[in-house]
């Protein structure tokens, strides 16, 4: 308590703001680098209300602590402790819930690509998984894969129907089905998109999608797109016509 009555409230203020601008920085870490790299962030529609959560912690604390801040309290290191742990609990609680909807794969299944959230997939059906690889779901941001119907026609379009009148789960959305990118590239392949159909979707980004154009004339590398559906935005995935790589993943709006 003696250290406490050392320090004014200013001090307090600043030192709490400190701490909790630290511990936000670590926060954008993990969700911006870990759990939604790259742009899916932007098609999940997470980033808005991450900084919105984040900011009303980062500020709620300190200021709380500028308000209840005075030696002469007996209740003070109380308060203080209160603040904290309510602030702390907030915050775990807005990133347990980023956590549990993190994409965390990104599925090939007829002509295109369907982000899967964690919270998407039923244990039932992961219970179903025999393949080690995908009885896990990824950690460090979504892996691409593919899903093939079983080759059971009965049970294939029992699934298929199943999907289409709303009582069940559609392919990506069953972890048993799930294969590995490389196998399904050839038949990706075949069905690329060229870049210029983004035009009638992309009216105000023509620039955006011209200097995607020229830049791979000038690499002389051929691509293709196929559309990526998320939550929140859809994406695109720019491919290469010679390896099925995926080479780029754009913000330009593959459907109308």
């Amino acid at each position: 308590m003696n250290s406490i009555k050392a320090v004014t409230r200013s001090q307090a203020f600043g030192l709490h703001l400190v701490v909790s601008l630290v511990l936000a920085m670590v926060s954008i870490f993990i969700v911006f680098f870990v759990w939604y790299p790259s742009i899916y962030a932007y098609a999940s529609n997470v980033t808005v209300i991450f900084f919105i959560l984040l900011g009303v912690d980062v500020t709620l604390g300190p200021f709380l602590t500028l308000i209840v801040f005075n030696v002469k309290k007996k209740e003070l290191a109380r308060d203080l402790v209160i603040i904290c742990l309510f602030q702390l609990t907030a915050l775990l609680y807005g990133l347990h819930t980023l956590f549990i909807n993190r994409p965390i794969y990104v599925v090939y299944n007829s002509g295109r690509f369907d982000t899967v959230y964690a919270n998407d997939i039923k244990n039932e059906n992961l219970a179903k998984v025999i393949d080690p690889k995908f009885q896990r779901f990824p950690m460090f941001g979504p892996k691409v894969i593919a899903a093939r119907l079983p080759e059971n026609g009965e049970e294939s379009a029992k699934i298929v129907i199943s999907a289409l009148t709303g009582k069940g789960d559609d392919v990506q959305y069953l972890p048993q089905f799930y294969i590995e990118y490389e196998t399904q590239k050839k038949l990706i392949l075949n069905q690329l998109k060229p870049l210029n159909t983004l035009r009638s979707f992309n009216k105000k980004s023509e620039q955006q999608l011209d200097a995607l154009i020229d830049r791979y004339k000038k690499e002389k590398k051929e691509v293709g797109y196929l559309p990526v559906v998320g939550k929140g935005e859809f994406i695109t995935f720019i491919i290469d016509k010679s390896s099925g790589e995926i080479v780029e993943k754009s913000t330009l709006k593959p459907f109308p």
